[in-house]
């Protein structure tokens, strides 16, 4: 599967999520809504693996193959997301709670975990030290998570907060 199908499907499976979270079932338009409105996460995510790339493991552009290999740590994302379509889909909203605590220690058990998958991956397929690797990979992450949080929290800060300054300004 090529790099852009491969996030397209990452962002396919993410709105499913979305959809099934907010309507309990599918709905193509907001399947295409959140698609547009999570296109930022794959965005910042091959942002960082290029960056890092250039900068640290190899000469030039990542290939194909080395693309993939950084994103073959997404399918346990997708597992993930999956199984927080399918929870949010079939239990009522009121007994949400304990799956919220489930589903954000899984989160966290799982950034570890394709933490430690991606410094193995630079390892194996290309010799960096451990530490090499992961301070790659923790530059990867920053990169990606540092600019995806400031572009989720810029666009709700700029349609939510700077409206009421503006309106607060010319009062």
């Amino acid at each position: 599967m090529s790099v852009i199908r491969r996030q397209l499907f990452f962002l396919f499976v993410i709105a499913c999520a979305a959809s099934l979270a907010a309507e309990g079932r599918l709905v193509p338009w907001l399947i295409v809504d959140a698609s547009l409105s999570a296109a930022f996460m794959p965005m910042f995510q091959w942002l960082g693996f290029v960056m890092v790339w250039r900068m640290r493991v190899g000469d030039g552009a990542p290939s194909a193959r080395d693309t993939d290999g950084f994103l073959d740590g997404n399918v346990a994302w997708l597992w993930w997301w999956t199984a927080i379509a399918t929870d949010v889909s079939l239990a009522p909203p009121r007994s949400m709670g304990p799956s919220v605590l489930i589903a954000f220690l899984a989160a966290i058990a799982l950034f570890g975990w394709t933490f430690l998958r991606d410094v193995r991956w630079l390892r194996g397929g290309y010799g960096r030290s451990e530490r090499d690797a992961v301070l790659d990979i923790a530059g990867m992450r920053l990169v990606t998570w540092g600019f995806g949080v400031m572009w989720f929290f810029g666009i709700a800060i700029w349609f939510g907060e700077v409206p009421k300054v503006f309106a607060w300004w010319h009062s």
